[in-house]
């Protein structure tokens, strides 16, 4: 194993024989599901076997998307919603339900990432925007879904966390990690009332991953990262094996030192951000 490989790694499945004993015959529903991670995710849990349900903004693409896991013998209905849009959600959940009585898996994905010093975000709607689509959509989507899901005896939320949500506020970073970090808390707390209905809630907590979003910023063409699918593969992990928490193994520790380190870290972090370009 790689360095690069040796820090990056989150546990994963990469067996589909034994994905495909977890989701044979499954619905999940995949939000963010029409690039990156989300697509990758989809292709993965259709060619297992599960039925899956996408939503994304991009209708062209999830509809092409639909048609790729057709063509390989899958399942897949596309719902083009925009997640920003809280309003809408509701009735985006009630006519997904009627089509598809039973949701066993909901794979909540879809996030924004500003990289961005907030103050440089005076006039900008930066919080906003990023409180609306990684905290209030997600959990508004849930709220819907979970009497459902409580109804029919159980079922799993996958939440496509990020470590950063786990570590030190870092410069630039804020509106991400607040936001982050916010809905983290709340399903974790959320997590231990749907024990009693087995309802399992499990944090993915994700290293860098390769996506159009990590590209944006241009800063990371040459740290190490997962790919797409290696990223799907950690979400496997989190169905076939039923845990609370999936991440890279020196996250515990780093939280851990972070707590009794904090001044020196924080000091560490105004360097870094002073020394790095705008």
């Amino acid at each position: 194993m790689s360095f690069s490989r040796f820090i990056l790694s989150p546990p994963s499945c990469r067996s589909l024989e034994r994905l495909s004993v977890h989701v044979q015959g499954k619905t999940v529903l995949i939000t963010g599901a029409s690039f990156g991670i989300g697509e990758a995710t989809a292709l993965l849990l259709a060619r297992a076997g599960a039925e899956v349900l996408l939503i994304a903004r991009t209708a062209g693409k999830l509809e092409q998307l639909v048609r790729q896991i057709e063509a390989q013998g899958g399942k897949a209905t596309a719902y083009p919603a925009d997640l920003y849009q809280t309003a809408e959600i509701p009735a985006l959940m009630s006519k997904i339900q009627v089509a598809h009585p039973r949701i066993d898996i909901v794979v909540s994905n879809a996030g924004k990432s500003i990289r961005r010093r907030v103050v440089e975000s005076f006039g900008r709607n930066d919080l906003e925007r990023s409180v609306v689509l990684n905290f209030l959509s997600p959990a508004a989507m849930l709220m819907e879904l979970l009497p459902r899901m409580m109804a029919q005896g159980g079922g799993q939320i996958i939440n496509v966390s990020t470590v950063s949500a786990r570590q030190p506020a870092a410069p630039r970073w804020g509106t991400y990690q607040s936001s982050k970090a916010g809905f983290d808390i709340w399903l974790r707390s959320l997590a231990n009332e749907l024990r009693p209905y087995k309802i399992l809630v499990s944090s993915v907590y994700m290293p860098l991953v390769r996506t159009r979003m990590s590209a944006a910023s241009g800063l990371y063409e040459r740290w190490p990262a997962l790919t797409p699918l290696e990223a799907a593969q950690v979400i496997a992990y989190a169905i076939v094996r039923p845990v609370d928490r999936v991440a890279p193994w020196w996250l515990w520790p780093s939280e851990v030192l972070a707590l009794f380190l904090m001044t020196p870290v924080h000091r560490v972090l105004t360097y870094l951000d002073h020394r790095m370009p705008r």
